[in-house]
């Protein structure tokens, strides 16, 4: 294989249609960028899409080591800057409308284990808020970290648990017992070392979205919420962590109501929380193992950054190509 043809392979894979251009074919060249580029943002839709960037990416290669061949130099390097500039633009484009995310702890098992390399859609962010069910990346209101949860309810909604059932909107959200003896791997910082947990695995539906989460098997009242002998409402300065909020945050203030009816025991609602407007209520999807919307408030919209599409690599202890895919 020539320099140029060589040449004509290697920058098609990075920029589909360089060869073609190369080689003097220039809507050829023009479609294969067209293509490269598209097939970029739709990983936006689903991170299938990105299996097909990468046989787009083979394919052009291939067709552009054949339009060398039959080509007769010299090569036309202006038609191969076009599709540069294609490339160029989709790979800016993806860039401010996706975003990585690898999952630092167990707080979203079984869904998201310690390991997992997220998508992130930021754009779908600027052009609604989040919903019941989804998952998001935000910026943590009280410090300067970044957090993956999911959302649980919204503005204006109600929420309460008790003995790990969730109550939205003073009805339980649906869930179904999957395995009471589950367990799981968890990773130990103060110790650097891994130890295995104890979990009930449930299965639960809000508004569409089906995911489990784990519950603690021994203490179903650990994360109950709101702290009936406390009476605050959550929020970075009155919460579990009495944080300083971020700089230039925010944090719109919920409120309680009271609930408690005549004979009703501990597992019965009680007290629930108003989630107020402009945020989102947040959780774990590892309800007992979780540093979540029920210690330390809301999430303003302003904080939220995107919604994970899905796994596109894992490579934690546990983590093997099977989960790559879409998440729930």
């Amino acid at each position: 294989m020539s320099g140029s043809a060589l040449l004509a392979v290697f920058g098609s894979l990075l920029f589909p249609g360089v060869g073609q251009g190369m080689a003097a074919h220039r809507l050829r060249a023009v479609l294969w960028a067209s293509a490269g580029v598209v097939s970029v943002l739709l990983i936006l839709v689903s991170v299938w899409f990105l299996v097909v960037t990468f046989v787009i990416r083979a394919a052009s290669a291939i067709d552009a080591y054949r339009c060398m061949r039959r080509h007769t130099p010299p090569h036309q390097l202006a038609s191969a800057v076009i599709a540069v500039v294609i490339g160029a633009v989709g790979i800016g484009g993806a860039q401010a409308t996706l975003e990585a995310f690898k999952i630092p702890s167990s707080s979203m098992y079984p869904t998201l284990i310690i390991g997992d390399h997220v998508y992130i859609n930021k754009l779908s962010a600027m052009l609604r808020p989040p919903e019941r069910g989804e998952i998001i990346v935000f910026d943590q209101p009280c410090a300067q970290r970044v957090y993956i949860k999911r959302v649980i309810a919204i503005a204006n909604d109600t929420i309460e648990v008790r003995c790990s059932v969730v109550y939205l909107n003073g009805k339980p959200v649906p869930s179904t017992l999957v395995d009471k003896d589950a367990s799981y791997e968890d990773f130990d910082d103060a110790r650097s070392e891994w130890h295995k947990r104890a979990a009930s695995r449930y299965r639960e539906v809000i508004d569409g979205h089906t995911f489990d989460t784990f519950r603690s098997p021994d203490h179903p009242e650990r994360g109950d919420f709101p702290q009936v002998d406390r009476g605050i409402a959550p929020s970075c300065t009155h919460g579990e962590f009495f944080n300083e909020p971020r700089p230039g945050t925010k944090q719109p203030k919920g409120r309680l109501e009271l609930t408690k009816r005549d004979g009703a025991g501990a597992c019965d609602p009680q007290l629930h929380f108003v989630v107020p407007a402009g945020s989102v209520f947040v959780m774990g999807d590892n309800r007992h193992n979780a540093n979540d919307s029920r210690y330390w408030g809301v999430v303003p919209l302003d904080n939220v950054i995107g919604r994970a599409i899905g796994i596109y690599i894992s490579d934690g202890p546990a983590g093997s190509w099977g989960r790559f895919g879409a998440v729930e």
